[in-house]
């Protein structure tokens, strides 16, 4: 026999035709004119070598002058190219997760059905007898010939489907096994034979053999169940009942279990049988569907509205429901694929699938880096709705006590990072609120939630804690505002030191508190009007602040001083005697701002304050109660900033501790919040 060499130009590399290719792709201004400018491209080295003209010889060594040109085309190939090389690693890792999925059912079928086909055969020698004449007996009736017929006809059948799936079985695994041959890269060639086997996959049908198998299995335990009713009938009619009605739960778990997915968008019992019930019935409904358009029109004539009688309304009900039911089956887009189906289905539900999906991930993992660094931007980045639902269920299964409907956690010393980022989260939630118009009571439940949390973790999440709810200050609904500014207030007051430290970080918005004060006064909370102006007094007063500082506040500063004077000059404050609680804790801080800032008050203010004082004596003279402590602290408050004003600040330099604050402030019960 005469071998076949073959020549030179049939092995050329497949690569060799890329790169030929791409230099016949370059234009002709890019590569020149061989002819005139490069005569011999072999550089001299055809006679010494024995190169043949014509055959260009690459030489690393020689840096090539590219053009612009040149370049751009570059890339765009090597994009090209990066781009063909993830399509093909893509479609190997979906072709080999699919294929390996078949073998293991294959594997699986195979072993069932080695299985029942010898529980089959041991029945079937036993029957096969009942078709035999009897030797003993000239005559045989005819029910019990029929039933010995059909016994083995149900049981000869069951063996057979049985027999079928496990050789198709083998058949198809020796496909597949053809099938991943000689596919082990992602280079061009190699994705295009996979790509030409995937279309012959298709072409012929495999995945739908794949699903005929079980189908066969499942049809063979239907008939030989059937065969094992009529076997025991002849046998004892108990036993027959028994085993009957066992069979029949089966057989109907496997009944419904088949036809549900096709009623049932989100059902998981998703079989190759339930996918055949699903295909026929997608064909069926067309017909289906002007039937329940008839019936839909012939149960609108029994509604007949303003009728009387017990039954008329009950048969009005009933016959509006059927319409409503009816009606919603007929407008249902058909879908072919279950594939389809999700898609409809992942598209309608999309936010509740975002929901579950990061409480189920954090659920599983219980990691707290995981929760910062994973769940919190997830959670920043769904609907409003679907974020605080989501962190109410985070905080379900990480709480370690809930009542009430309330979580509380163990804020020991080793927890208090994780318990921060809890308050984190909870804050994030809690601007969720401002973003969703009916989220009222989200915001007061998420806010009682908080409020335990910055015991232990105000100090870490400080600048995040004032950025929420400062901006909660100007909500719509009185009940949030009001219950953000009570937190607020009392979260700072209590830790002014730690508002110190944190000066330089711009946390304190002091235009948001000055806008609440208009607020509080027109919605009549007057103590959280003259908290608020406290709270902005205290702020500019804080030991860090300085002349630059005191420039930026400038305008909120003086609009603050602007509210409290004519509040001052109002009766409103004047029928409420236990206003001087309040009025009380703001006189020693305006101390503070007159020494730290010289002349920040206006004449006419201290002249308003000066009256303040004077009613709080005429009350602890005429009314009952006890104002003294009040009155003393107002009073010297008064004397200290007329001497201030005066340019005699050293004679009450005793007055001032270390931090700016008059001494009679020192842990002062009667400068604590009132409860």
């Amino acid at each position: 026999m005469t071998s076949f060499t073959p020549s030179r130009r049939s092995r050329v590399h497949p690569y060799e035709n890329n790169i030929s290719g791409l230099y016949c792709r370059v234009p002709q201004a890019v590569r020149g004119n061989e002819a005139n400018h490069i005569p011999d491209r072999t550089y001299g080295l055809s006679r010494r070598f024995g190169i043949k003209k014509g055959v260009t010889v690459i030489e690393p060594a020689a840096p090539a002058v590219r053009s612009p040109t040149t370049t751009n085309i570059t890339s765009i190939e090597n994009t090209s190219a990066e781009a063909w090389a993830q399509c093909a690693t893509a479609m190997k890792e979906h072709e080999d997760a699919q294929i390996q999925a078949w073998k293991e059912e294959i594997d699986t079928e195979l072993v069932f059905a080695a299985l029942f086909s010898a529980i089959l055969t041991a029945f079937d020698v036993e029957v096969y007898k009942m078709l035999q004449p009897q030797s003993n007996s000239t005559s045989q009736s005819s029910s019990s010939a029929s039933s010995a017929v059909a016994i083995n006809a149900l049981w000869f059948s069951a063996l057979i489907c049985s027999v079928a799936a496990a050789s198709i079985s083998i058949l198809v695994r020796q496909w597949l096994n053809q099938y991943t041959s000689g596919l082990t890269g992602v280079s061009p060639g190699i994705a295009r034979l996979r790509q030409l086997r995937r279309d012959g996959l298709k072409k012929w049908k495999i995945a739908e053999i794949m699903m005929l198998l079980p189908i066969l299995l499942q049809g063979a335990v239907v008939l030989f169940l059937i065969g094992l009713i009529l076997f025991l009938k002849q046998l004892n009619t108990e036993i027959m009942k028994i085993a009957s009605v066992l069979i029949a739960l089966l057989l109907a778990f496997i009944f419904v279990t088949t036809i549900l997915p096709t009623f049932k968008d989100n059902c998981s019992y998703q079989s190759p049988q339930a996918w055949g019930f699903f295909v026929i019935f997608q064909a069926l409904k067309k017909p289906l569907r002007s039937f329940a358009r008839y019936v839909s029109a012939q149960a609108k004539r029994w509604t007949t509205p303003g009728v009387d009688g017990y039954f008329h309304r009950l048969r009005n009900r009933y016959a509006q429901s059927l319409v409503q039911k009816l009606a919603r089956f007929a407008n249902k887009p058909n879908t072919y694929s279950w594939v389809a189906r999700e898609r409809v289905l992942v598209q309608s539900m999309g936010p509740m699938l975002d929901q579950h999906l990061v409480v189920e991930a954090d659920a599983m993992l219980l990691d707290d880096d995981f929760l910062s660094e994973v769940v919190r931007p997830c959670l920043n980045g769904m609907e409003p709705e679907a974020a605080i639902q989501s962190y109410y269920d985070i905080l379900a299964h990480r709480a370690d006590l809930i009542e009430h409907g309330r979580p509380y956690f163990d804020a020991r010393n080793d927890r208090v990072e994780s318990i921060a980022i809890l308050s984190d989260l909870t804050l994030d939630a809690l601007r969720k609120t401002r973003v969703e118009p009916a989220s009222r009571d989200h915001a007061i439940k998420i806010m009682g939630i908080l409020e335990p949390l910055l015991v232990r973790t105000l100090a870490i999440s400080y600048c995040h804690f004032c950025d929420v709810f400062c901006s909660m200050l100007d909500d719509e609904d009185e009940d949030v505002r009001h219950l953000a500014f009570s937190i607020l207030y009392q979260q700072l007051w209590r830790n002014l030191e730690l508002a110190d430290q944190h000066t330089s970080e711009s946390c304190h918005d002091l235009a948001a508190l000055v806008g609440f004060m208009a607020k509080a006064r027109h919605d009549n909370n007057l103590k959280h009007f003259l908290d608020a102006c406290d709270l902005v007094i205290c702020l500019a007063t804080l030991p860090s602040l300085t002349s630059a500082d005191y420039t930026q506040m400038r305008t909120d500063l003086r609009d603050t001083l602007h509210h409290l004077a004519s509040f001052f000059e109002t009766p409103l404050w004047r029928n409420d005697p236990r206003l001087l609680y309040s009025i009380a804790r703001i006189a020693p801080h305006l101390v503070t701002l007159e020494k730290k800032f010289p002349r920040v008050f206006e004449d006419a203010f201290l002249d308003v304050f000066a009256d303040v004082v004077e009613h709080a004596r005429q009350l602890n003279t005429n009314t009952y109660g006890n104002w003294e402590d009040k009155l003393i602290v107002l009073e010297v408050s008064l004397r200290d900033l007329r001497t201030l004003r005066q340019g005699e600040g050293s004679s009450t330099a005793g007055s001032f501790d270390e931090g700016g604050r008059p001494s009679f402030m020192r842990r002062s019960p009667l400068m604590l919040p009132d409860p």
